[in-house]
């Protein structure tokens, strides 16, 4: 194993769209109770496929005026969504930059979602390369994502690793020859890439 793609959100970075929102619910479970009737996150789907911000509120304007206010509001506080790294992951990703795997971003994400991951964890800078859904005009886990990754970086599939929340995008990974890991927590990755040689034995 050689090579190291890692997703952002909830593996990074905890997103969570409550520290944006809630001054309007009670509880984060009022909040994703909401999200279902106003179809929050196929919205969201959206701009991390590349849909843009003025598309993305005519939408909402059309289908659910009366929450217009939920869905500007993310926006203009996405870096608190964003703003709390995942315990021991800044400090990973440094340990593998130090023993020099080559190590790369592949993320559903709008711009702006990337941008507010960089000010959290600027350690992504340091990484080969990253892919932004949103730029790319492709999202996980369509195997094209993929492939653009290990094609662009001249990547061979079985000798890379992609660190994913989601089953769904790991098994995406893993149809294109991957191999992959489902994140949990710093300390079961850490295990993980030390069972593949790519960090000392925790």
């Amino acid at each position: 194993m050689k090579n190291v793609i890692f997703d952002f959100g909830n593996v990074l970075v905890d997103w969570d769209p409550y520290l944006a929102l809630r001054e309007y619910y009670p509880t984060k479970a009022d909040m994703l109770s909401h999200f279902e009737t106003i179809q929050f996150f196929a919205w969201n789907t959206e701009q991390d496929r590349g849909r843009s911000w003025e598309d993305g509120f005519a939408w909402v304007d059309e289908h659910h005026p009366e929450n217009a206010h939920i869905f500007r509001t993310y926006l203009d506080r996405i870096q608190d969504a964003h703003r709390d790294a995942i315990p021991g992951m800044p400090e990973l990703l440094c340990e593998l930059f130090e023993t020099g795997v080559a190590v790369f971003g592949l993320t559903n994400a709008a711009e702006e979602s990337f941008q507010a991951v960089r000010k959290t964890v600027p350690e992504v800078d340091q990484m080969a390369d990253i892919l932004v859904s949103a730029k790319e005009g492709l999202i996980k886990p369509s195997r094209e994502i993929y492939e653009l990754c290990l094609s662009r970086n001249g990547l061979i599939a079985s000798d890379t690793i992609m660190i994913d929340d989601r089953a769904d995008n790991c098994a995406g990974a893993e149809a294109v020859g991957m191999h992959s890991h489902q994140f949990v927590d710093a300390l079961a990755l850490r295990r993980a890439l030390s069972e593949h040689s790519l960090l000392a034995h925790a």
